[in-house]
């Protein structure tokens, strides 16, 4: 994964040139068929979760960052790309995955699922997240400067967490090593603005918001999510522009599965730059 941050930028700069040398029409904010982003994300994590356990009961509360020692902060590569069906009509991809890891010799006792961590286990964790929004929005209000949108989705989300721990008691030390996965769709409602300063210059935003009930890949979830953004581009040339945004995120589950009971609640707020190409 870390290879591939260092060459996506690389194989998505041919792609405009590419795209940029074909004969079609100019296109400009708005009006534009297809607009592609890419860059690097940087945010900051809050997360905590329970693992419950048939035979042990309700697991412990923890906080990654805190009880497992889990970075706190991570970079990423964000990619996007928007279809404009019609003038009013738009469909988004968005793909970004996070994976962090911790290591963390523990002051407190901790049940995760069907393993007991207690003081003093040196406990090695991996989380990884990973995120696929899709969504249609509909410009209900469009004028050469502003456009606002309304829209519904789903956000395909894979969350996946491994604990080993090296437990020492004298004369014996054993590893334990706890498990916890949740993959499932979640539905999304969200509203984007976006204000044209100059044919070059716009700035933008979006809020987002659902709570939900959903069964899927064999396991229930309900809960809610919240998400916020804005963003400003600037276009220095007629394909190519850059752009800047913060991204704040929240989602609160209850899982109830196979491979996770429990609960999990996430939160990330970090800076993004991309560049984004337009056609």
């Amino acid at each position: 994964m870390k290879r591939f941050k260092h060459y996506v930028p690389v194989l998505f700069l041919p792609l405009l040139f590419l795209y940029s040398s074909q004969s079609h029409a100019l296109p400009s904010q708005g009006d534009e068929e297809f607009v592609f982003k890419l860059g690097y994300f940087l945010p900051s994590f809050d997360t905590t979760l329970r693992v419950n356990n048939e035979r042990l009961g309700r697991g412990d509360e923890v906080n990654l960052e805190k009880d497992l020692g889990i970075d706190v902060e991570e970079t990423t590569i964000r990619g996007s790309v928007m279809w404009r069906m019609s003038e009013r009509n738009k469909l988004t991809l968005d793909v970004f995955n996070f994976s962090r890891t911790g290591n963390k010799t523990i002051d407190r006792q901790i049940q995760i699922g069907d393993q007991i961590y207690p003081v003093g286990a040196e406990l090695s964790s991996k989380f990884t997240f990973t995120i696929i929004p899709i969504s249609w929005s509909y410009a209900f209000i469009k004028t050469p400067d502003w456009e606002v949108s309304a829209g519904a989705g789903v956000q395909w989300s894979q969350i996946n967490l491994k604990l080993n721990g090296n437990v020492s008691l004298s004369p014996i030390s054993t590893s334990r090593e706890a498990t916890a996965a949740a993959n499932a769709p979640l539905p999304l409602l969200g509203v984007d603005l976006k204000y044209m300063i100059t044919p070059e210059w716009s700035v933008g935003g979006n809020l987002g918001a659902f709570a939900y009930k959903v069964a899927a890949s064999g396991m229930d979830m309900q809960g809610n999510i919240l998400s916020a953004a804005v963003n400003t581009e600037w276009w220095f040339t007629t394909y190519v522009g850059v752009g800047a945004a913060l991204n704040w995120f929240y989602i609160g589950v209850e899982v109830d599965g196979a491979k996770w009971n429990g609960e999990f609640n996430y939160e990330y707020l970090g800076p993004q730059a991309y560049l984004t190409a337009r056609f």
